[in-house]
Formats: C-alpha cells, structure tokens, sequence
C-alpha cells in the first residue's frame, strides 16, 4: 500500500513538473522576432485597447486581444491575447456595447488590472514576419501569466 502511494505521488508530481514552461526573458522589440516563434517569453509592456477588442476561440480557448505597447509613445504594439473567465489572469467576459472602464483584467495575484497599466505577460509568442515587409505578418502572445 505504501510503494502504491508513493508511485501514485511521484507520478503526479512528474506529471505536474512537466507542466511548467521555462520562460525566456525577452524586451519588447525584439519579442516579434521571428527567432521567438513558439518560445515561451516573459515580456513587459503597457496594456491597451486600440481600436476595439476582438474574442474569439479559434485558439481553443475563448480569449480576448488586447494590444502590448512598449510604452506610451508606441503606436504599434503587438496583440496580447487573454483568456476569458472569472480567476486569476483571465479577462472577464466583454459585452458588446462596453465601455473601457467595464474591462475587468485580473492578474496573477488575483487583483485587478486597468487597462493603461505596466505589466509583465508571460505566454507563448507566435511570429510570422515577412523580412521583404517589416509591417507584414502576424504576431501574438497567448498569455498564461499576468503581473504588476
């Protein structure tokens, strides 16, 4: 009984080891870099809503795309896709007709997020640059951790 106990945790605790992703430490010009296609990364930003919000589940998961900016002055930024629902780094559902102070983000801890505030995402990075078009392509972060 007891080796079948300690099978039972040793299994678990291996499968629960295997869940967590060592993130890379990336700064936000670089993290669209087609290098960082698929990599697990740890980047910092500022989080806006520019030109609406856009969810959906294509992902697999209902998630919502907001925008990372390096800064204030940035205009560009990139899309930091967060999950729906009700716990700790998730977005809550948005209704249609909301306004940006109905956006309810929460982070890792479990606390509120506003939108306009420095926060560090970590998630996976899919790029698709095209090197003949700086402006072309694709890049998304799907967000799995959100910090203050």
């Amino acid at each position: 009984m007891k080796k079948t106990i300690f099978l039972l945790i040793t299994s678990l605790m291996t499968v629960a080891a295997g869940c967590n992703y060592k993130s890379e430490l990336v700064d936000h010009a670089s993290a669209c870099s087609n290098a960082n296609d698929k990599k697990y990364i740890e980047v910092s930003g500022i989080l806006k809503n520019k030109g609406g919000i856009f969810c959906s589940n294509t992902s697999g998961r209902m998630e919502c795309g907001f925008k990372l900016m390096k800064d204030e002055a940035d205009t560009e930024g990139f899309t930091a896709d967060l999950a729906v629902g009700s716990s700790a780094n998730t977005v809550e559902k948005i209704e249609k007709s909301f306004k940006p102070e109905d956006i309810k983000i929460r982070d890792n801890a479990g606390e509120f997020v506003k939108i306009g505030d420095k926060v560090k995402l970590t998630g996976k990075i899919t790029v698709a640059k095209d090197a003949t078009d700086p402006n072309g392509g694709v890049c998304y972060l799907q967000v799995d951790k959100i910090e203050l």
